[in-house]
């Protein structure tokens, strides 16, 4: 599932600059989900995406007497924190940290072509599928990655992007697309979501995912489509749009954190410095 940009109204981003506290909360909440399934999506590590989603909030509630409304205050935004999860913890997201066919290989390793898909197993399933998008994910660089989640996930036309990344529109779109037909390729070539034909599929992971641990067998539910629903969907869409789909039905990812809650007790640490001993 996509996690729309919120629409936050002018009167609201004036009252925060001026210091309204219940106006800095309603950007915090408009703005936190968003920025954060950006984080998630380029940062592997859940930690990391949380301390970048959280430093982003920061850095964008303490710079809003430089909005000029030239922009929508979103793209104005997104755009702060693009660039604070881009350069976090020494370009940790801007790389990539797979390779398609190095992926590939990892998906062969231990995989049981024996395995038969149980209707009990579903939950697992998902999981297995989440962590393998969220990795094939990684085997694009930086450049392709976000413009992937802009305008996949987050459905931003190519202007808003363009300028959330400071590059031409036209740039923008063949990132977009080379990202696009990179994924299209191997989950057509690999994934047996996206084609039944392909070697890889969830239940032929299980007992290799849950050996490495990534697994969880005391998650009872996830939201979003089961993977059954999910091929059933995949099949109906063209080709070039299954890749989309295929994203597209991930859950909404939520943060273990109160970003609210941080931002008050460190904005209130700026604003009352502990004091000085001699």
């Amino acid at each position: 599932m996509t996690r729309q940009p919120p629409d936050i109204d002018a009167e609201t981003v004036t009252l925060a600059a001026a210091g309204d506290a219940a106006a800095v909360e309603a950007i915090v909440r408009g703005l936190q989900g968003p920025i954060h399934a950006i984080a998630r999506r380029m940062l592997l590590d859940r930690d990391d995406a949380e301390d970048a989603t959280q430093e982003s909030l920061v850095r964008i509630v303490t710079r809003l007497a430089q909005f000029r409304g030239e922009s929508k205050f979103t793209t104005w935004a997104f755009r702060i924190a693009v660039r604070r999860i881009l350069d976090f913890r020494e370009q940790r997201a801007a790389a990539a940290r797979y390779s398609f066919p190095a992926f590939a290989e990892q998906l062969a390793d231990g995989r049981d072509d024996a395995a038969v898909e149980r209707v009990q197993d579903g939950v697992l399933y998902q999981q297995i599928k989440l962590a393998c998008s969220r990795a094939m994910l990684h085997c694009l660089d930086g450049d392709h990655r976000i413009a992937f989640v802009l305008g996949e996930l987050l459905e931003l036309s190519a202007a808003e992007a363009g300028e959330i990344l400071d590059i031409e529109p036209a740039t923008y779109r063949k990132r977009l697309s080379r990202a696009r037909a990179a994924l299209t390729e191997f989950l057509g070539r690999t994934c047996g979501v996206v084609d039944s034909r392909a070697p890889c599929a969830c239940h032929r992971r299980l007992a290799r995912a849950t050996e490495l641990g990534r697994v969880d067998p005391r998650i009872g539910h996830i939201d979003g489509d089961t993977l059954v629903q999910l091929r059933s969907h995949i099949a109906s869409v063209a080709e070039a749009r299954r890749v989309t789909a295929f994203y597209r039905s991930e859950p909404e990812l939520h943060s273990r954190r109160d970003f609210v809650a941080d931002l008050r007790r460190i904005l209130g640490s700026l604003h009352h410095p502990a004091p000085e001993h001699s």
